[in-house]
């Protein structure tokens, strides 16, 4: 490996979640001054992952557990990895998250003839994390979601699989476009800044496409849009619309950490609020639809949120840990 012109202080700086933004901006200035850099990167990540003596994910004095855990790597066909806390950097556990599976099927864009080594990362219900892949390119994970990605990752290799909420922000290459696989629908990128959203809640999947450009395909890649800023598309039982969004920056505002919502029913309310809080919560059906709200969530705790909405909603509500009761109250006295 060559070794001129590594910005190694910046580089261990990432691997240990130190990197300031001058920092971070010369890894990227880096990465763009040779099509060797991005592989370069990748090794050096491999390297650090491999020969570290333990994780951040597992106390190092759970010798056993950890035996037990590496000598199952070998017969399971998939790995998750937990973060536990609020925007971590994936660099620290790649050796935890590697896999061989044989291919993922996933057709067109993603074939990968032999046996690739996986990357999966997963942000537990209630959190959201954060990763940068190898090409500098930034992904948010939203509660509950998932993103896969080969360890042979580089920057004339950009593909990534995903579940859940997603927002990329894509490093620039037009010579390489970064492709997205979720699921019905496959993202082909130039260099933006988008959200996927497959949330079950809306039994279809969105596009919302916020600054650059992007395609949608279908699975059988046929082209079905290319938006431009401030379009969505919305593709449910095998149809795409697109339509204009009013506000696409506060689609993505949940990666700031802040949640929106613009005149949205009680169910889907609370759909959202068991997410962003990781709890479950039983909802009144007499409250279901008959109610729309508009709101933020910033800084606010659950108890905070749903005592608000007791003010303009009759309400009553218990909550015990991670259960969350809401009734319709028949005497609203305020």
């Amino acid at each position: 490996m060559k070794t001129n012109n590594i910005p190694w202080e910046a580089i261990a700086a990432r691997l240990k979640n130190e990197a300031n933004d001058v920092q971070l901006l010369q890894i990227e200035e880096w990465l763009g001054k040779s099509p060797e850099n991005p592989a370069i990167l990748s090794e050096i990540v491999d390297t650090w992952s491999i020969t570290r003596n333990k994780t951040q994910f597992y106390e190092p004095d759970n010798s056993i557990n950890w035996e037990k855990l590496m000598g199952r790597i070998g017969r399971s066909h998939s790995r998750k990895i937990e973060f536990s806390s609020f925007f971590k950097w994936i660099a620290a556990a790649s050796v935890v998250a590697i896999v061989f599976i044989s291919g993922l099927g996933f057709g067109g864009f993603f074939k990968h003839p032999n046996p690739v080594q996986m990357v999966r990362i997963i942000a537990p219900e209630g959190s959201k994390t954060q990763i940068v892949l190898p090409d500098s390119t930034r992904v948010w994970l939203n509660s509950g979601s998932e993103l896969e990605y080969p360890s042979n990752f580089t920057a004339q290799n950009r593909e990534v699989s995903m579940k859940g909420e997603c927002f990329f922000a894509v490093f620039k290459d037009p010579d390489h476009p970064f492709l997205v696989d979720g699921g019905n629908i496959r993202v082909k990128v130039y260099g933006t800044r988008f959200n996927v959203n497959e949330d079950r809640f809306k039994k279809g999947i969105e596009v919302s496409l916020i600054s650059g450009k992007v395609e949608v395909y279908d699975r059988n890649n046929q082209l079905m849009s290319k938006l431009n800023p401030g379009e969505q598309l919305v593709y449910n039982n095998g149809l795409g619309k697109v339509v204009l969004t009013q506000n696409p920056e506060a689609l993505a505002s949940w990666i700031n950490n802040i949640l929106i919502f613009n005149n949205q029913p009680f169910d889907e309310v609370i759909h959202y609020l068991e997410k962003w809080y990781g709890v479950t919560i039983t909802l009144d059906n007499a409250l279901r639809y008959n109610y729309n709200y508009t709101f933020k969530v910033k800084t606010e705790s659950l108890r905070e949120v749903l005592e608000l909405i007791s003010f303009i909603t009759p309400i009553e509500y218990k909550i015990e840990g991670e259960k969350v009761t809401i009734k319709y109250r028949k005497n609203m006295k305020r």
